[in-house]
């Protein structure tokens, strides 16, 4: 038996599906690799994913409170910042908390969920 992980799916449920797709495609620069319409998965990395679901059809709903976050590793966290403030983003620089060596950059979808770029400055495992 092979029990090895193959990837991951977050799913994320939106009261407008169209611009949550708009997001993820277009101003985060994913692949959008399938739509049946009422959800949508955008590859983020090999095996990783996003997947945007329509909350009127979906098996969960929408919520005012957003409490997950999609937290994504990056190389180079100030290109993302400036990639995306070209794309429109509203964006408050990356910061470098004192208990962490990284350079993080937060910010929100069109429907509050948090996203989180992590640059490692020294990675505390591996290359």
């Amino acid at each position: 038996m092979n029990s090895a992980i193959d990837g991951s799916i977050t799913f994320f449920y939106y009261d407008d599906i169209d611009e949550a797709s708009r997001f993820y495609g277009e101003t985060m620069g994913f692949e959008k690799v399938l739509d049946v319409g009422f959800a949508q998965l955008f590859k983020v990395y090999d095996g990783v994913h996003v997947g945007l679901v329509d909350g009127s059809r979906g098996s969960m709903k929408p919520a005012e409170h957003k409490s997950v976050m999609l937290s994504l590793f990056v190389e180079d966290v100030e290109d993302w910042y400036h990639r995306l403030k070209d794309r429109g983003l509203e964006l408050s620089p990356p910061i470098e908390p004192d208990y962490l060596e990284m350079k993080v950059l937060i910010f929100k979808d069109p429907e509050g969920y948090t996203l989180e770029l992590l640059q490692w400055l020294k990675k505390p495992y591996g290359q």
